[in-house]
């Protein structure tokens, strides 16, 4: 199961033919961030509808609601679209972006929360640190030189 050349002096090099275990992992880890992306666009839409205020003011919260949920449905809809594209072999990009978009998102949220001094902890702040890490890791699994192979072999 090695891929031949028929000129002399050419590197054999393996081609792996199934799916390595790291993107398998990755896949996985993604399943949380989308789940949770879809609960706080939902919740924070919802907290806006209920705030308090009439005229100008309740619209132009409900509307930052709407901007937000559209939001997470935009990383919700790519990161289950990378997760197909990563299953089948198509692109590693497709799962890298959502992922590495959610990663991004924590690691700024925790710096900042450091740089103030304001990180305590809290039971509430156990899911997003969780998915942060998860897609972190997913982002990391994605780009290991197994997944690089498999899906170099799959593109040609």
């Amino acid at each position: 199961m090695s891929n031949t050349s028929a000129e002399p002096g050419s590197a054999q090099t393996p081609t792996p033919r199934r799916r390595p275990v790291v993107v398998t992992i990755a896949v996985l880890l993604m399943v949380p961030s989308i789940v949770i992306w879809l609960i706080a666009g939902a919740a924070f839409f919802r907290a806006m509808l209920r705030a308090e205020g009439d005229g100008l003011g309740k619209v132009l919260v409900v509307g930052i609601g709407a901007g937000v949920l559209a939001i997470a449905l935009l990383v919700v809809l790519l990161a289950a679209m990378g997760i197909f594209m990563a299953w089948i072999g198509d692109n590693p990009a497709g799962l890298a972006v959502p992922a590495g978009f959610t990663f991004g998102l924590f690691v700024v949220v925790i710096v900042t929360l450091l740089a103030q001094g304001k990180l305590s902890y809290h039971p509430t702040m156990v899911t997003p640190l969780v998915v942060g890490g998860l897609a972190g890791v997913s982002l990391v699994l994605i780009k290991s030189p197994p997944a690089r192979a498999w899906f170099a072999s799959r593109g040609s």
